[in-house]
């Protein structure tokens, strides 16, 4: 087998191995980097309302690293920083609907108004109301009903 097959058969072999560590360990990120590459294993959850349905729910960014750190940054559409995000204020399960088999409380493009339910969160037994903190569409959901959810997790974003 020649060298390039030989490498690009590790660097697969890698991957799956990382890959393999997000699933058993139940991690929402990996990053392995090296001189020679950077590796970023990301589990995305689906959103829930979401119209169009996914494939996978891993993203895997293969990176060179350049021998003068440069930064190579990839731009996401919403993050946690946005203006209209409602990031998670706890750790928890979110709940999409006040019951199951209910109606959800929002939708993606859906209209809400300052104040209006947008999720429950339970933590410690105990059902923790999120509300709107501003008026707008719902541009993005990033749990789904059920989901545990980690503390500062970019969960909505009202536009």
């Amino acid at each position: 087998m020649n060298d390039k097959k030989k490498n690009n058969l590790d660097e697969v072999n890698l991957v799956q191995a990382l890959s393999d560590i997000v699933n058993t360990d139940k991690l929402s990120e990996l990053e392995y980097e090296t001189d020679v590459c950077k590796i970023k294993i990301v589990k995305h959850s689906n959103p829930i309302f979401s119209n169009v349905p996914s494939v996978e729910n891993q993203t895997i960014n293969t990176v060179p690293v350049e021998k003068e750190n440069k930064t190579i940054t990839t731009s996401e559409k919403y993050n946690n920083k946005h203006p209209g995000a409602i990031n998670s204020p706890m750790v928890g399960t979110a709940y999409s609907a006040s019951e199951p088999g209910k109606d959800p409380f929002i939708k993606i493009n859906s209209s809400v108004i300052k104040g209006d339910t947008l999720l429950i969160i339970e933590a410690m037994k105990v059902m923790n109301t999120i509300t709107a903190h501003k008026s707008g569409k719902v541009a993005f959901i990033g749990f789904e009903d059920g989901q545990p959810i980690e503390f500062d997790q970019l969960l909505i974003v009202i536009e």
